[in-house]
């Protein structure tokens, strides 16, 4: 059995948990055994922490990937968007600068811990399209979404920053799972316009504007369900929708799904305790049940 490691990260244990258990419980169905690196500890991803002390940022990194590493090796699965990028970029810095690997691992080593680089850093859309491949994931959608036109949400951050899966500019592999779950997806020019990200802390008034401007270019090409692999920006995109209304003159009520989720329910998975459907704030069952 194909094994990783999932670092599940901050959201995923607190508001993004539907994204989680769909993630396990879709690799589950996939026959991949996803293991959780012990003792794992926050990756930094906030804005804040990377302006107070970079370095420390790339230590708390350095610490999963060397805990990873000391614990089997195997790749990192990270389904969270910021998780992803953060890594990442620390693991290719460290590979980078033998001077920046060296100065790390002495910190590390007060804590018994080394990093030899050898662990790589992957995002779930990568694993899923380029590991498991489509073929095998529409061979596991017993219940095809046809006839829904869904709307992939891919953000700003789900292929960068190196663009290694996937086209930074025009991404495809998140339509071509849409495609092998049964459903349509809608090419609509908003699709890695950012969502706003954290500035909903502190500049409301633009935060609506970029989502009203996503969540008007999917639907007006029919997108009837949206669905991202980033926990940021579904939050922003559902969480926000009665406010971007208010704010923009809208009547938005669009489900925001995760991916998995879109998985779960193809598959023939339990909608609540798989999917789990009933935790997002937008009820998507109806949405759903146009499938043929």
């Amino acid at each position: 059995m194909t094994k990783y490691f999932l670092y599940s990260g901050c959201s995923l244990e607190s508001s993004a948990s539907n994204y989680l258990i769909s993630v396990e419980s879709v690799f589950k169905a996939l026959g991949v055994e996803l293991r959780e690196i012990e003792d794992w500890n926050c990756c930094g991803a906030s804005i804040a922490y990377i302006a107070a002390n970079q370095l420390s940022q790339i230590v708390l990194n350095a610490r999963n990937l060397a805990l990873a590493e000391a614990q089997g090796g195997y790749d990192i699965v990270a389904p969270c968007s910021s998780c992803y990028i953060v890594m990442n970029q620390v693991n290719r810095e460290l590979e980078e600068d033998p001077a920046l690997m060296k100065k790390v691992n002495s910190i590390l080593a007060e804590g018994n811990l080394t990093y030899k680089g050898s662990v790589k850093v992957r995002h779930v859309l990568d694993v899923l399209y380029n590991d498991i491949g489509v073929e095998k994931i529409k061979g596991l959608a017993k219940k095809p979404l046809k006839g829904i036109k869904v709307g992939g949400y891919v953000g700003c951050q789900t292929v960068r920053p190196y663009g290694e899966y996937d086209s930074v500019e025009r991404p495809v592999v998140m339509d071509r799972i849409i495609e092998a779950l049964g459903a349509e997806p809608v090419d609509f020019s908003h699709k890695i316009k950012c969502c706003g990200s954290g500035i909903f802390l502190t500049e409301l008034d633009y935060g609506y504007q970029l989502v009203g401007d996503i969540l008007d270019s999917a639907t007006s090409k029919g997108a009837k369900v949206m669905t991202t692999a980033c926990p940021l920006c579904q939050l922003n995109l559902e969480a926000y929708q009665e406010r971007v209304n208010k704010a923009l003159n809208k009547s938005y009520n669009i489900p925001v799904t995760f991916i998995t989720q879109l998985m779960a329910v193809s598959f023939g998975l339990d909608p609540s305790k798989d999917a789990c459907l009933d935790r997002n704030i937008i009820p998507v069952g109806k949405a759903l049940k146009a499938a043929a």
